[in-house]
């Protein structure tokens, strides 16, 4: 049976929630239950009128002040969310607002800011106001955090609260935050009362005022919420976002800062088309697809940009899969790059519009087994990126941790000499990284690098001076923060402990839902510890043993597969080694089990594998890892 990722991951998150909300009562429900977590810092934003007609039309003017005095901003983009105007040469302009809108707004030109708020409610006449900004845009930094799933979870608002006290610590300071989604943690289906959405609403809001700087928000299906379901039910386009609207403002929005044009594109719609069975019940899920009236929205929006920018997007996930005719869009208008969320891992897809999907500050708040990782062991965290001119570079940054180790996955091999890396994050005066291999000696890392923010350190180990088998490579910061990260010497040198064969057994391009699955498309030699044990067939989905003759066992074991054609690739399971009814698994793959489990349950265990090869699709998961080398370590004990 092919299991339901959103729903899993619902059923679970909901269910500790609520066992988590319980034990921490009201003070914590408010945001104010200890210096941990920042009081509620709540503004009064502008309200929709529901109640009054939506007028025939909207006029009015875009002023500048300026040097010379007050003018009339030319070529500003004004929207109801469904048609997009530009202001004349006297700042003026016109609009005949969709019967549907509910705000009237502007897109932030490039070195302006908007005075008072870029939303306001529908009006005869509105007008708005800029100043130039007196800071460069052509270089600046901003954050996209995504999926905080926010909710009256104790942990989800510390953890919300050290996003914006190291965000707002940052220096330089960051210009603005994008969240690409599930700000909330929601139910999908629209069960959760209003009171519930409005207490976790004002958790959210009431938290990321504090930021120093403004932010920007993709809703994302979590944030949806049950009010108003009388004005706005389930068929209409609008239903679930009234309270988005009333802490947030409008759900389709650009801004524009140096020369990027920044769209945010929601794609959920609870047009009660989508039906799942829960537990026996039939729940309605929302339509995850880009309506035509925003789709034309986004077109519109997009060609009253400003001349010379180029356009990034922000939404819960890939526009490609959840916006019709997104790619030709995309190369009409020049979009770039897409800031993504939902799956909860850090990784990029090359796209005819590539995208980056920005792990996950939640983590899995709700699961302190999941030890504030991510499903691909990433921790908890956001990207930070730096622009210069057209150029973007960034980096991941777990929440709290300023030392990461950044060469090598967690479980890899190392045979010969090795260069080990890791980065310092807004290095303190004179503080340094040192290293250890036994955890007891320590050697100082030497400096290699220094990108923004960070400075790179590097260790040279020569692996061939430690025993095979398992090492836990540390890294230490002078201040004492300290990293780990299990890997696995092997040299071929050292003999099994054991004096038996074993059983070496995956399967290939096995279907499970969660990605496109597929089989090599030619032959794959299936190589042990440098030697040939077989060889995979073409085209074939099956299940794969291989015996291996005590001989040929290592106390360190490396299983490759080579590929006849370097584009080919294919989807597997977990690959085992049984020695004497004895399981053994690669390192990496014990861990991304462990986490998966605290994600979504014992269930979880089996779900996915591992892509080997170059082949694009199949696609990274939070349930499928890209690896083409595993390891298995044997003991006197295996």
């Amino acid at each position: 049976m092919r299991p339901n990722f959103v729903l899993l991951f619902l059923l679970n998150s909901l269910l500790l929630q609520l066992t988590i909300s319980v034990s921490i009562g009201q003070d914590a429900a408010s945001g104010q239950s200890g210096s941990d977590i920042l009081d509620l810092l709540l503004r009064k934003t502008p309200q929709p009128n529901y109640d009054a007609p939506v007028p025939t039309q909207i006029s009015g003017r875009v002023l500048l002040h300026a040097p010379a005095g007050i003018l009339g901003a030319e070529g500003i983009s004004v929207t109801d969310g469904y048609t997009v105007v530009a202001t004349d040469a006297e700042g003026t302009y016109t609009l005949k607002p969709n019967q549907h809108a509910v705000f009237i707004y502007i897109t932030r030109p490039a070195e302006h800011d908007v005075l008072g708020s870029w939303y306001k409610p529908l009006a005869v006449s509105v007008d708005f106001e800029l100043k130039p900004v007196p800071v460069d845009e052509d270089e600046y930094i901003f954050v996209h955090v995504t999926d905080t799933h926010v909710s009256q979870n104790r942990r989800s608002l510390m953890g919300l609260s050290r996003f914006v006290r190291e965000v707002n610590a940052l220096t330089p300071q960051p210009r603005f935050v994008v969240n690409s989604g599930d700000l909330l943690n929601l139910n999908k289906a629209l069960l959760s009362t209003p009171a519930a959405g409005q207490a976790d609403f004002r958790n959210y809001v009431g938290i990321m005022n504090h930021l120093a700087m403004p932010h920007y928000n993709v809703s994302g299906d979590h944030t949806d919420s049950s009010y108003r379901l009388d004005k706005f039910p389930r068929g209409d386009h609008r239903c679930g976002k009234p309270l988005y609207w009333e802490h947030l403002g409008p759900h389709f929005f650009s801004f524009e800062y140096g020369r990027i044009h920044f769209v945010s594109v929601d794609f959920g719609y609870h047009l009660g088309k989508r039906q799942l069975s829960v537990n026996g019940k039939d729940l309605q899920y929302p339509t995850n697809q880009v309506q035509p009236m925003h789709a034309e929205w986004m077109r519109q929006d997009m060609e009253h940009r400003s001349a010379g920018t180029f356009v990034v997007t922000t939404s819960e996930a890939d526009l490609g899969e959840h916006c019709p005719d997104f790619a030709p869009m995309a190369a009409q208008h020049d979009i770039r790059l897409q800031l993504t969320g939902d799956i909860h891992v850090v990784s990029q897809k090359m796209r005819s519009v590539p995208y980056r999907t920005g792990g996950a500050l939640a983590g899995c708040w709700w699961n302190p087994k999941a030890e504030q990782l991510c499903p691909d062991l990433s921790p908890q965290g956001y990207l930070i990126y730096r622009v210069k001119g057209e150029k973007l570079e960034q980096f991941y940054k777990g929440l709290g941790q300023r030392v990461a180790i950044v060469s090598h996955r967690v479980g890899a091999p190392l045979h010969g000499q090795i260069d080990l890396k890791a980065h310092l994050v807004q290095p303190r005066p004179n503080e340094t990284l040192e290293y250890s291999l036994n955890g007891t000696d320590w050697v100082p890392m030497t400096q290699v690098a220094r990108p923004f923010y960070r400075t790179v350190y590097q260790a040279t180990v020569d692996s061939t001076s430690l025993p095979d088998g398992l090492l836990t490579f540390r890294v230490r910061s002078s201040s004492g923060e300290i990293r780990t990260r299990e890997f696995v010497v092997a040299n071929d040198r050292n003999q099994s402990p054991i004096q038996a064969g074993a059983l070496l057994s995956f399967s290939v391009g096995t279907e499970s839902g969660w990605t496109t699955h597929k089989a090599p498309d030619s032959r794959v030699d299936v190589v042990f510890n440098g030697v040939v044990v077989g060889m995979l067939d073409p085209d074939a989905r099956r299940e794969y043993s291989f015996m291996i003759p005590a001989a040929g066992l290592r106390k360190a074991n490396v299983l490759e597969f080579r590929f006849a054609d370097p584009n080919d690739g294919m989807s597997l399971g977990s690959p085992v080694l049984t020695v004497q009814e004895t399981v053994i698994r690669d390192p990496r793959d014990v861990a991304l089990r462990r986490v998966r489990t605290a994600h979504w349950g014992d269930a979880a265990v089996e779900w996915g594998g591992f892509i080997a090869g170059n082949a694009a699709p199949p696609d990274e998961t939070p349930f499928h890892r890209r690896q083409n080398v595993f390891c298995f370590v044997l003991d006197s004990t295996s």
